[in-house]
């Protein structure tokens, strides 16, 4: 029996990468501070009593792969992401470094392509750029963004089924506008964190 333990996560700024200074600024012009300050305290408790509960799963880490909404490489080049990641205060990649430190396995979970063209629109959304062209980026990211989500679900499924072995464990960190679940193969027992 194959089991994956699904994990819906909110992302944080240091989750973004590049992106999560321009983010943290277009959310504080739209919201405040204040609000914003609020905003990451929650998401800061969200995250403490998320790890608890991960870590209360008494999961044999030796036998559990670690699937990552965004990660698309495994190996040293996939651990040089997360510690990097952990390293700029991400909660959901300091859980991952602790799980790997206790035998878990990460494993390349995204399609680069289409972790760059989702990128990329989002980018074109944050450029400095006249009315007109960021009418244009939106529309452009209002027509993919679906689709992208899609696709990557798909590939994200399809990682799942053919990596996780028979007896192992799988869990994935994604966030909570994904719908990976149907996609998975059948003979994979899900235990959905948010729903115990």
């Amino acid at each position: 029996m194959r089991k994956l333990v699904y994990v819906r996560i909110v992302h944080t700024s240091a989750d973004m990468g590049s992106l999560g200074e321009e983010l943290i600024q277009l959310a504080i012009s739209k919201i405040g501070r204040e609000k914003w300050e609020e905003n990451q305290r929650l998401i800061e408790k969200f995250w403490d009593e998320l790890e608890k509960e991960v870590f209360q799963l008494n999961l044999d880490l030796e036998q559990t792969r670690i699937y990552q909404d965004g990660l698309p490489c495994e190996g040293e080049m996939g651990m040089k992401i997360v510690r990097s990641t952990a390293g700029l205060g991400s909660k959901n990649y300091q859980i991952i470094e602790k799980m790997v430190a206790k035998g878990a396995r990460i494993v390349a979970t995204e399609n680069p392509e289409l972790l760059i063209e989702e990128r990329n629109l989002a980018l074109e959304l944050l450029k400095d750029s006249s009315t007109a062209e960021k009418e244009e980026a939106k529309k452009k990211y209002i027509a993919r963004k679906d689709i992208l989500l899609e696709q990557r679900d798909a590939y994200i499924a399809s990682r799942i089924n053919n990596t996780l072995e028979n007896e192992e464990t799988g869990i994935l960190f994604i966030g909570a506008e994904h719908n990976v679940i149907p996609k998975l193969a059948h003979d994979i027992e899900v235990f959905d964190l948010v729903k115990h």
